[in-house]
């Protein structure tokens, strides 16, 4: 029985040692814990809201912030910080499962794009330019007007959106290392392709497309409050970020917090993405790491 070779692995640091990175790295451990605390109230935030996100009440309306309404109260009288707290989940659900449908969808087309070329690379390649060719949120504009509005028909525009990046990252990954001695050597072995794609090729690109994936999680966050914003997102009365903003667009002037607090919501989540992309990229690249 021929031995088949088996891939090196992937060139990244360790446990211990990217720990320590992190640690020494003060904007590292930002982007770790304001990812960390933007999940935790993605999960729990709803039970932790003092009331319900749609709950009117015509004696609070337009409340200062107070000890009642910790952010004030809308022209219902709904309380503010309820709001965001439930927005909280449907925005960063939105944009963690468009990315991640899109990461997996477009890492495996790419990598079969690499490894088989002909026909099928050209057909991929040339879809995915022209899906390119187009802004996320005019995709995302003509997908929902022909899908209706709705979160899970966000979630499909924003992850048809990205799909193209990422069959592009996966495939300029896969033939770097498809010219590697270890895959020629598996080749040579008889080693089947489905086996070469999996063992080989997978673990040396899914860490580049993890990195791209959180750098563009950010992307997503911005997309999805836009189209929220636009009443093509989240459906009302349920909260999302960016048709909070929406609501208090009319009122910005005379009540400018009910417009402040979820635009900060949103950049922060903006900014502590966009961190751990940097983070991630330590992690999974030791050379930009010495850097």
């Amino acid at each position: 029985m021929v031995d088949v070779p088996v891939a090196p692995p992937v060139e990244t640091r360790g446990t211990a040692s990217a720990l320590r990175a992190a640690l020494g790295n003060p904007l590292a451990m930002v982007g770790i814990i304001g990812c960390g605390l933007l999940l935790l109230v993605a999960v729990f935030g709803p039970m932790l809201a003092p009331y319900d996100p749609i709950d009117q009440n015509i004696l609070a309306r337009f409340a200062a912030p107070s000890a009642a309404h910790w952010l004030g109260a809308d022209e219902y009288g709904r309380d503010m910080l309820s709001r965001i707290l439930y927005a909280s989940r449907a925005s960063i659900f939105i944009a963690l499962s468009s990315v991640i449908i899109s990461l997996v969808l477009g890492v495996a087309l790419g990598i079969l794009a690499a490894y088989h070329g002909g026909i099928l690379d050209a057909l991929l390649s040339e879809l995915a330019s022209l899906l390119l060719a187009f802004p996320t949120i005019v995709i995302g504009i003509l997908v929902l007007v022909s899908l209706g509005p709705g979160s899970f028909n966000v979630v499909i525009a924003l992850a048809l959106s990205f799909v193209p990046r990422f069959i592009r990252l996966a495939k300029a990954e896969a033939l770097v290392i498809m010219q590697r001695s270890f895959v020629e050597a598996s080749r040579a072995a008889g080693a089947r392709d489905v086996w070469i794609m999996f063992k080989h090729i997978l673990p040396n690109v899914v860490g580049t497309a993890i990195v791209s994936g959180a750098l563009w999680t950010a992307t997503a966050l911005r997309a999805e409050a836009t189209l929220s914003f636009l009443g093509l997102g989240v459906p009302l009365p349920w909260p999302s970020w960016g048709n909070l903003v929406a609501d208090g667009m009319p009122n910005m002037f005379s009540n400018p917090e009910l417009v402040l607090f979820p635009c900060l919501a949103i950049v922060f989540a903006v900014i502590a993405f966009n961190i751990l992309g940097d983070a991630l990229r330590d992690y999974f690249d030791p050379h930009l790491a010495g850097r």
